[in-house]
């Protein structure tokens, strides 16, 4: 969604729902299970500066980082930031929220995806997932 700088300049509320197709082309590590729902205030920031007040919730299916299985997530991410306009919106006079939504969305991602905390991973021998079976090769 692209919003007009026009309109942003006093604060406008903005509800959208993301499918999870518009995050998986820039990231692997988690997606969308569901859709996202989102509310936010958008608002202009002095003259090159966006402030976006509000949340995004929603269930990620991610991918341990140990394990290889998938599991979901619900998260819900309170968003109080100032974005920076890129030299594009501010010479189309547009702010381009999906693009701003996804930084948050990344952002938010930890640094490393683990299912559990006491994830055992996946043998190095053999490749079994060591949370559902036993190791029977000889490391």
């Amino acid at each position: 969604m692209k919003i007009s700088i026009e309109k942003i300049k006093k604060e406008i509320k903005v509800d959208l729902s993301y499918e999870s197709r518009q995050f998986e082309k820039n990231n692997n590590r988690e997606s969308p299970k569901n859709p996202i729902q989102v509310n936010i205030t958008v608002s202009l920031a002095g003259e090159k500066n966006v402030s976006i007040r509000g949340y995004i919730d929603g269930d990620f299916k991610l991918t341990c980082e140990r394990c290889c299985e998938s599991f979901l997530i619900h998260k819900k991410i309170n968003v109080d930031d100032i974005f920076e306009l890129t030299q594009h919106e501010l010479s189309e006079k547009i702010v381009d929220i999906d693009k701003k939504i996804e930084e948050i969305v990344y952002a938010e991602s930890p640094i490393k995806i683990i299912c559990k905390e006491d994830c055992k991973g996946i043998c190095i021998g053999c490749g079994v997932n060591l949370n559902k079976e036993e190791c029977k090769c000889k490391r």
